[in-house]
């Protein structure tokens, strides 16, 4: 009698352990996500430096929400990742990671530290299409997120310097293009985990 009640609290437990991390993980990817999506989309008017610095703040927390995100994603949803899903998700969260410290050294400290993150964008949008696929091979969550992260790296880059190029008469950083698409996935995952657990 008694091994069955201290089952049945251990199992009692951990749905409540997972019950936080799904709050948590939609509290940052739909805060942490708006914010990386509206700051990519404000260097599509290709900022001078003073408007960088405004908007920079609002990039960096969103990285860092997104990483709080992430984790707790993991923790929430891993169930249905797979190999393939494990293996891009660790990648996409590490160069998450990278990007999110990165940003702020290099916008308060020394300029070098911007190779980091461009580096760790560059891992994050490569991690991000193999999520995709996994997210599409899954077939659990909403396939529009799983298309904007695929499309993150290979559509965003050329679609921010087509735009800023031809549209603005100036030629921008590439990178606006995949914050967008990357932060508007986790919008979308944030928005259907919230769904989801109202409909429970």
């Amino acid at each position: 009698m008694s091994i069955e009640h201290e089952e049945s609290q251990n199992k009692k437990s951990e749905t409540a352990n997972n019950g936080r991390w799904h709050q948590v993980s939609i509290l940052g990817e739909l805060v942490g996500g708006a914010l990386v999506a509206v700051s990519g989309l404000a260097l599509f008017t290709v900022l001078n430096e003073r408007e960088f610095e405004i908007v920079s703040p609002f990039a960096v927390a969103g990285f860092f929400l997104l990483v709080v995100g992430l984790w707790a994603y993991y923790r929430s949803e891993r169930t249905w990742f797979g190999r393939l899903g494990k293996l891009s998700y660790w990648t996409m969260s590490g160069g998450t990671v990278v990007t999110a410290i990165s940003l702020p050294i290099a916008e308060y400290g020394p300029g070098v530290a911007f190779i980091g993150f461009l580096f760790g964008l560059l891992v994050t949008m490569i991690g991000a299409i193999g999520f995709g696929i996994a997210m599409l091979r899954a077939d659990v969550t909403p396939r529009v997120a799983a298309w904007l992260l695929i499309l993150a790296l290979p559509i965003g880059v050329p679609l921010t310097i087509a735009f800023t190029t031809y549209v603005m008469g100036e030629g921008a950083d590439p990178w606006g293009g995949p914050m967008v698409f990357y932060g508007l996935a986790w919008v979308v995952l944030g928005h259907h985990l919230r769904t989801g657990e109202q409909n429970d």
